[in-house]
């Protein structure tokens, strides 16, 4: 599993960017119900697996990779903060991976998208953890004593964001101009505008809507229903009673797996295996993918353009913070 990294001014980009998300997923679910007469694609090979470690949805050539999305945030950080910096405003320091992590680099390599995108794969996952989050306590003691990260003062968002608790714009700060759009925005025009994983995966990007609506459409797929009911016929013959693999699980959401969970989870993971729930939906959804993308060639062909625009920019960011410290 990958290590999670969220930069301090990411989840305040994330927040300012979440009132059009909803707007987006509902016109996502219509797009997805209106499109159910298609015939659906063709399929292409049906890998015969149940972890994703190795598998790739298409779209995932058109983002950044892991590593380069931690770079972005990195990057994006040092660009907010040198700007904070010469407007003179306390901002917090941001987290970073530990220097030398090799494991947390070697997870960032192996991660893919599909990372419980079918619900639970992971065999060691499901014996130790049952449905949970994995968790690490490698940062040891040194992190149950670090100081917790104070939020920033109500200024400091307003020269981060470029507007007001009340959303208007400010234009500067103690008699200094802020940057139009505060100093995310000064970051954002450094590096491109977009998502976590790159221009076009905010929540009206085009490939955050690929990514979307070929999840939607792929539950609904005749193959896959098929397939659910397979599974839910093996779980049922183990004692579980579930539909789909996105059913809730209620215990999952307590302090620590039970074993009702984790005997569960086993069965999940062992059924999922018996039936190729995850190789035949990964298929089905790869191929709606390959139908969308080939649909939209001239806007990925931007977001390739741009996606390529930022990682120069996060080479350059990074080379110069490289000579400003040396």
């Amino acid at each position: 599993m990958a290590m999670a990294y969220v930069s301090t001014h990411a989840l305040v980009r994330r927040v300012r960017r979440a009132a059009i998300a909803g707007g987006v997923l509902l016109l996502v679910t219509l797009t997805a119900c209106s499109s159910q007469q298609n015939k659906p694609p063709a399929l292409g090979k049906i890998p015969r697996t149940v972890g994703v470690e190795h598998l790739h949805l298409p779209v995932e050539r058109y983002m950044l990779s892991p590593r380069q999305a931690l770079d972005f945030d990195q990057a994006s950080d040092a660009a907010v903060r040198a700007c904070m910096r010469r407007l003179s405003v306390p901002y917090p320091p941001a987290a970073r991976l530990p220097a030398g992590s090799a494991a947390a680099r070697e997870a960032l390599d192996a991660y893919t998208v599909t990372y419980r995108r079918y619900g639970l794969t992971d065999a060691a996952e499901a014996r130790t953890w049952g449905y949970h989050a994995p968790t690490t306590t490698s940062s040891g003691a040194a992190s149950a004593k670090a100081s917790p990260l104070k939020p920033p003062s109500s200024a400091a968002r307003g020269v981060l964001t470029g507007v007001d608790t009340s959303g208007t714009p400010l234009t500067s700060y103690r008699g200094r101009p802020i940057p139009q759009g505060g100093c995310l925005g000064e970051a954002e025009r450094l590096l491109g505008s977009g998502g976590p994983q790159g221009p076009g995966t905010d929540p009206d990007g085009i490939v955050a809507r690929i990514k979307a609506v070929s999840f939607e459409r792929s539950m609904a797929d005749p193959r896959v229903t098929k397939v659910f009911s397979a599974w839910s016929a093996c779980m049922g013959s183990r004692g579980f009673g579930m539909s789909t693999p996105m059913d809730e699980v209620p215990s999952a959401n307590a302090a620590r797996p039970s074993r009702q969970e984790i005997a569960q989870a086993r069965a999940d993971v062992a059924c999922k295996a018996r039936t190729n729930l995850v190789g035949l939906w990964f298929a089905v959804e790869s191929a709606y993918q390959r139908a969308a993308i080939e649909q939209h060639g001239p806007e990925l062909d931007q977001v390739t353009a741009a996606r390529d625009t930022t990682i120069r920019a996060i080479d350059q960011l990074s080379h110069n913070q490289d000579e400003g410290e040396s």
